[in-house]
């Protein structure tokens, strides 16, 4: 029989401080101090946190995701991106030939299409989401999704307090002269992390 501990853990609502699961397959982040704070990248399945200062902060960090999931052979879905994709820009970076699909429509509507798509398999889900509209219970809905071995990012505006929240990782960029560095707010592999540089 479970304790209350164990299946709050299951669930994701419990953080393991200082514990790696080698089990956890990873999509590498494109940048080696990355990977090594998070324990060799994106944890997969998982769901990720991205907060944003302005818009369109995010593309150091898109692209490379993008690009590796393409050559897992992943659907890339696009919910409520901030502008439309560029076709020559998908064929300047090689994606043309890849499965991008893009949703446009309400936030309610959004959480749902997010939510479904978590379920399919073989897909990176990408959704722009306000954070009021990043409840917990939404957050924990979308977790439970993405654990059918998919990985989910939802990209925000910074949170004003950092309430708990079922997310494999959150970081928030940071855009400065030396280029854009990452605080890292929640880790499966350790404590919090501020001022990682991109390289």
């Amino acid at each position: 029989m479970q304790t209350k501990l164990q299946t709050l853990i299951q669930q994701g609502l419990v953080w393991h401080g200082q514990v790696t699961d080698n089990q956890t397959a990873t999509l590498s982040s494109g940048f080696s101090s990355l990977d090594t704070a998070l324990g060799g990248g994106w944890q997969y399945p998982g769901l990720h946190e991205w907060q944003l200062p302005t818009p369109f902060s995010e593309q150091a960090l898109l692209l490379p995701l993008i690009q590796r999931a393409v050559q897992q052979k992943q659907s890339v879905f696009w919910v409520n991106p901030p502008a439309w994709l560029s076709a020559a820009g998908l064929h300047h970076y090689g994606l043309n030939e890849s499965m991008q699909v893009v949703v446009q429509t309400s936030a309610e509507k959004a959480a749902w299409a997010f939510e479904q798509i978590l379920q399919t398999k073989n897909a990176l889900a990408l959704g722009w989401f306000a954070q009021k509209e990043t409840t917990a219970q939404s957050v924990r809905r979308w977790y439970k999704a993405a654990q059918t071995g998919q990985m989910g990012v939802v990209l925000s505006e910074p949170a004003l307090n950092e309430e708990a929240r079922a997310y494999s990782n959150r970081v928030r960029l940071k855009l400065g002269e030396s280029g854009v560095t990452l605080d890292i707010l929640k880790r499966k592999v350790g404590w919090p992390l501020e001022g990682v540089v991109l390289n």
